[in-house]
């Protein structure tokens, strides 16, 4: 039976991967360096183990990689594919002629890798073949600085060369911003005079996913998907997406990856500016985080990839642009984030709060409230509050879940082990929740847990205003598919502990704390997930990238 070795198992696209192969009968092993994945609960994953970590003993995970390669090597002729899926990739790359000799792979060269990786490369490269990308200037001294600001538009983007996932990479809005944090870099990064951060324009727009699939050069696959939803809101991770057509990216990612005789899976990132115009950001030679979109989408990276690998002759498949995907919690989440921070909606409370400010002097406390309660019920009228939850949750409908199928549902334990991480650390990551950051990562972040216990108002408002959406969202039946059962499962779980409190027992000391219960635990639930937004909420968009 055809074989494949999976590497970073805890991923949500790498179960998407490995859910791929299953259903194809090929037998798939999972290996990652926790002791705990959502791979490893699949119903398609034939065997899992542990290697060393990727970034704290490269030397210990080749060498532990490659034994395990020989160790299931299947008997005869089979096909047997190594599938590379985060940073690992270009650790194997490097050593590819380790692994060559077991085991097919399916990974452009190391040299097209480095030079796609680093931005200032890319960007000469990009200019050399006449792909738009933002203004990008490259400097050699801090004085080179200091000169060429008068001639720039802020606000700027200051990019580490080779770095991903937001880290090295800062918005500067003022020439001060600028200098100073270019001369933070140069130092706390230790650079050397050709490894000094670019300067990127800011381009106005939309980010677009671009992926594609090469063999040797030759275009076998491609598709483009749009985040609809991103949490946190302008700066996280895609929550909610759909797949578009975009010609104009599809044409600069051909050029790009034709010229370098590309070889394997490629995601490109793009922006789609308010000129219309189509700019190129970065280039990753790796699978990527919306890749249950691509497989939705009828686009089979994970298998494609294989088959080529195997040295089987694929045919270019047919891109369905009907479907959409989401994120298991996260996408809820996004939601609820837009609805927290809709400015048109919380417009219609202030018009409310001015239309009674002449009333505060009325005598009689009745009389000084009337005119609020008044126009706060004019303001969130029934009908329209329904109609706007329908719209914002609409986006949800038909939606394929990256995480719960009904034919596997048992990786959704793997959200466990970030629960459990965020728990011991006292900090919450939509990045480890999708398990896509390292595990020993010490990003300076905001903690959870301060967030849990030590709340401020506008958690505790922000609980309030969940709890209502929550409560009208549900008995309005607005709600509809995977989205809804999301909403409900709080009041679901209460249920299940309290048991279902009917009218005639409330009237009983019983009957009252258990309905007391009931409703505790759902707010506890929903004062977490307020504490996770508010976690959550870009600080001043220094994580943004220049696409955003």
């Amino acid at each position: 039976m055809a074989r494949a070795i999976l590497t970073y198992s805890r991923a949500w696209h790498s179960l998407a991967i490995c859910r791929s192969l299953g259903r194809q009968g090929i037998e798939v092993y999972c290996g990652e360096e926790a002791p705990f994945a959502a791979c490893f609960f699949s119903r398609y994953c034939s065997g899992s183990f542990q290697y060393p970590s990727v970034s704290d003993d490269p030397e210990g995970f080749i060498d532990f990689l490659v034994e395990k390669v020989k160790e299931l090597k299947p008997p005869g002729d089979e096909p047997y594919v190594l599938l590379p899926v985060h940073k690992e990739t270009w650790l194997i790359a490097k050593h590819r002629e380790k692994f060559e000799p077991h085991i097919s792979l399916a990974l452009t060269s190391l040299e097209n890798m480095e030079r796609t990786h680093d931005k200032g490369r890319l960007a000469d490269l990009a200019q050399e073949l006449g792909i738009r990308i933002p203004g990008t200037r490259q400097f050699r001294s801090l004085d080179e600085v200091y000169r060429a600001v008068p001639d720039m538009t802020f606000p700027v983007f200051l990019k580490m060369r080779a770095a991903a996932a937001g880290i090295g990479l800062k918005k500067c809005n003022t020439p001060e911003e600028l200098t100073t944090h270019f001369q933070r870099f140069v130092e706390g990064y230790g650079l050397e005079s050709d490894q000094y951060p670019l300067v990127q324009d800011f381009v106005p727009g939309e980010d677009y996913c671009y992926s594609a699939l090469y063999n040797q050069g030759r275009p076998i696959a491609s598709m483009t998907y749009h985040n609809i939803r991103s949490f946190p809101r302008g700066t996280g991770a895609g929550a909610v997406r759909e797949t578009v057509d975009l010609p104009e990216a599809d044409e600069a990612a051909g050029k790009l990856l034709t010229h370098l005789n590309w070889h394997g899976i490629a995601q490109l990132d793009f922006r789609v500016g308010d000129d219309g115009q189509v700019y190129l950001i970065e280039l990753n030679p790796r699978f990527f985080g919306g890749l249950s979109q691509a497989v939705a989408a009828n686009v089979d990276y994970p298998h494609l990839l294989f088959r080529i690998a195997a040295g089987e002759e694929v045919e270019p498949p047919t891109v369905d642009y009907s479907t959409r995907t989401e994120a298991p919690v996260v996408g809820l989440l996004a939601t609820l984030d837009e609805i927290a921070h809709d400015e048109r909606l919380w417009a219609r409370f202030q018009q409310a709060r001015a239309e009674q400010k002449d009333n505060v002097e009325s005598e009689q406390a009745a009389r000084k409230l009337r005119p609020l309660f008044d126009a706060l019920r004019k303001a969130a009228n029934p009908r329209d509050l329904k109609a706007y939850l329908q719209k914002m949750f609409e986006v949800h409908e038909d939606t394929i879940n990256d995480v719960f199928t009904t034919d596997d549902p048992r990786p959704a334990l793997g959200a466990l082990f970030p629960v459990v991480q965020a728990l011991k650390k006292g900090e919450f990551s939509v990045a480890a929740f999708a398990g896509e950051a390292d595990l020993g990562s010490d990003r300076p972040r905001r903690r959870f847990r301060d967030l849990l216990r030590h709340p401020s108002w506008r958690t505790v408002w922000l609980t309030a205003a969940l709890y209502a959406v929550c409560v009208f969202a549900v008995n309005a039946d607005v709600t509809r598919n995977n989205i809804g059962w999301i909403i409900g499962l709080p009041m679901k779980l209460a249920e299940l502990i309290f048991g279902s409190v009917q009218p005639a027992e409330k009237g009983s000391i019983s009957g009252a704390l258990r309905y007391t219960g009931y409703h505790l635990l759902n707010l506890a639930w929903l004062y977490v997930i307020a504490a996770m937004i508010r976690r959550e909420a870009p600080r001043k968009a220094a994580s943004t990238s220049p696409g955003t």
